[in-house]
C-alpha cells in the first residue's frame, strides 16, 4: 500500500497508524514502558525485527515486541532479569 501525498506535503502519520490500530513508540519511550535501559531495549527491538526507519527517525511497533516476547519466553525472562537489576 502506498500513501498518497496531498497538496505536496506528507500524509498525517498519526492518522495512518490509527487506521492500522498499531502502537508505535520511539526507543526512549519503549525503554521507559518496559523499564529497561535504552541499549537493552534497542537490542530487543532489533532481535524482534520491530523497528521501522522513517527518514531519519526510527519507530518501534510494540505489537511485534509483545508477540516476540510471547513466542520467546527465554527472551522475556532476560528482559525481566535486566529490569530487576
Amino acid at each position: 500500500m502506498q500513501i498518497e501525498k496531498k497538496n505536496g506535503c506528507f500524509p498525517d502519520l498519526d492518522k495512518h497508524l490509527k487506521e492500522r490500530d498499531r502502537k508505535m513508540v520511539s526507543y526512549k519511550e519503549g525503554a521507559e514502558i518496559y523499564g529497561i535501559s535504552y541499549y537493552s531495549f534497542v537490542r530487543l527491538v532489533k532481535e524482534a525485527g520491530a523497528n521501522y526507519t522513517l527518514r531519519k527517525s526510527v519507530v518501534i511497533d510494540i505489537d511485534i515486541i509483545e508477540q516476540f516476547l510471547d513466542d520467546n519466553p527465554d527472551v522475556a525472562m532476560r528482559v525481566v532479569s535486566v529490569r530487576s537489576v
